[in-house]
């Protein structure tokens, strides 16, 4: 049966293409193999650079990249995300993510003069720059072709020489059992360290990250974090995750 196992990553890549994202198990029910060859299969794939394995599956490599996350659920997002502008402060230091949610956020800081912002995303770098009013800071590191984001031991020291008085984020994923998650475990580190640096938390995201799991779970620290989505705070979606985060608006 070794033969077959190129065709069959050939036909497993074109349907991770197609749709996004394949679960392991539909595909073995699929190609009439069992779990764990699906799971060479895509671990092969993953070693060629063509998808990134996730719980349960894998979705494409493009699709975890800043333009390409620049147009989904857009609406959504920038609904999450605009409950959370009226955290931002006027002065101190903050970090935000490199996640095209919490980019909507860089529009509301033209004045904020006294303010500094740190990322580890060169686009949400650019932003800032280009916002007036204040201090872009961007933090070292290797950049991460999977995600566009700077991540590694450079990325977690620049996090160690800065404080924050409040830090944004959105994530991959978030799992009433596993918490918020990304897809990347490179990635999860540096947020997990933001978070633990920052003396608030606040994440942004749309429904559609709701359950989602992924490798690389981050702790954010429930008592000094706010979850807001593009939800009703009392919809029934948002039941598993009271118990995560100190509120949810």
């Amino acid at each position: 049966m070794a033969e077959l196992a190129e065709p069959r990553q050939k036909q497993i890549l074109q349907l991770v293409n197609a749709e996004g994202q394949a679960v392991a198990s539909e595909l073995a029910r699929r190609f009439g193999v069992s779990d764990m060859t699906i799971r060479r299969d895509l671990g092969t794939l993953e070693d060629m650079g063509l998808v990134i394995r996730v719980h349960g599956g894998a979705i494409a490599g493009e699709r975890s990249r800043f333009t390409n996350r620049l147009s989904t659920n857009a609406r959504a997002k920038a609904k999450a995300v605009a409950k959370l502008a009226d955290f931002l402060p006027e002065t101190g230091c903050v970090y935000f993510d490199g996640s095209t949610t919490v980019l909507n956020l860089v529009k509301a800081l033209k004045g904020r003069t006294r303010l500094q912002v740190a990322t580890n995303n060169v686009e949400t770098f650019n932003r800032l720059a280009a916002v007036k009013g204040p201090t872009p800071i961007l933090l070292g590191g290797s950049l991460d072709t999977r995600t566009d984001n700077l991540i590694g031991p450079l990325a977690l020291r620049s996090v160690e020489a800065l404080a924050f008085e409040k830090a944004f984020f959105s994530a991959w994923g978030l799992d009433a059992g596993v918490g918020l998650n990304e897809v990347t475990m490179e990635d999860a580190q540096v947020k997990e360290q933001v978070a633990r640096r920052a003396r608030h938390v606040y994440v942004a995201l749309d429904h559609s990250k709701l359950g989602v799991v992924t490798a690389g779970t981050w702790i954010h620290g429930r008592d000094k974090s706010i979850l807001a989505t593009d939800l009703e705070p009392d919809d029934r979606r948002l039941e598993p995750f009271r118990n995560v985060f100190s509120v949810i608006i």
